[in-house]
């Protein structure tokens, strides 16, 4: 544009002295001719000239709307690479943050991995405690049930015995009621003045009978026999 006013202005002062000249020389005419036709010339020319000024003019403006556009985009990005900014510089802060987290909690899972093995190594030991516990408790059960037979056995032979003893008793309850018999017998006998001597053996108790009184010895002796079975049993 500067280029153009310049032209312009070189032209309209060119004019200026062509006209000067066509007053110096307006008796030649063929100068004169001269002069109109390069006048003419100029004139297009200016016209030229002014209309390629406002086509520059209008581009001018074009251009300046666009760059008006372009400082305006190129506002909107700043404020975006601003924001941007921010959002970079809080992710960094957060980043920290979670490192520092990420330390805290490797720390921490090194504490409880400690503790797990600390406690790995308790529940080996109050396993190993168990097992030895258990094991006596199996063996004291062993023992047990090896008493309960030894006394099962030993109850069963008692009740042999018992039943022995009972039988024994027995026999020897009839054989006093027979000898209480006997004795009953011979005691009438004696009453009607047949005295004589008795006298009995059994093969499991021997007993020697010679009166009436040794009856009481008898019954003593079965009381005897029957309370050593029942303490056996």
């Amino acid at each position: 544009m500067k280029k153009l006013n310049h032209e312009m202005d070189h032209l309209q002062k060119r004019d200026e002295e062509m006209r000067l000249e066509m007053d110096e020389w307006d008796e030649d005419s063929s100068f004169l001719e001269s002069i109109a036709a390069r006048s003419a010339n100029l004139e297009t020319e200016v016209t030229r000239l002014q209309h390629d000024l406002r086509t520059s003019t209008r581009e001018v403006g074009e251009a300046k709307k666009e760059v008006i556009e372009l400082k305006k985009a190129l506002e909107e990005k700043a404020l975006v690479i601003e924001r941007l900014r921010l959002e970079i510089a809080e992710l960094r802060k957060e980043k920290v943050k979670s490192e520092k987290k990420g330390r805290e909690l490797e720390t921490k899972i090194g504490i409880l991995e400690v503790r797990v093995t600390e406690e790995r190594g308790k529940k080996s030991r109050v396993q190993e405690e168990m097992k030895e516990r258990i094991d006596e408790l199996k063996k004291k059960i062993e023992d047990l049930e090896a008493d309960v037979a030894k006394l099962s056995n030993e109850l069963k032979r008692r009740k042999e015995e018992k039943r022995q003893c009972e039988e024994k008793a027995m026999g020897l309850e009839f054989n006093m009621l027979a000898l209480k018999d006997m004795v009953d017998e011979k005691t009438n006998e004696a009453k009607s003045g047949k005295v004589k001597d008795i006298g009995c053996t059994d093969k499991r108790l021997e007993v020697p009978i010679a009166t009436v009184g040794t009856v009481a010895a008898i019954a003593v002796v079965v009381a005897v026999v029957y309370r050593y079975c029942r303490k056996r049993s």
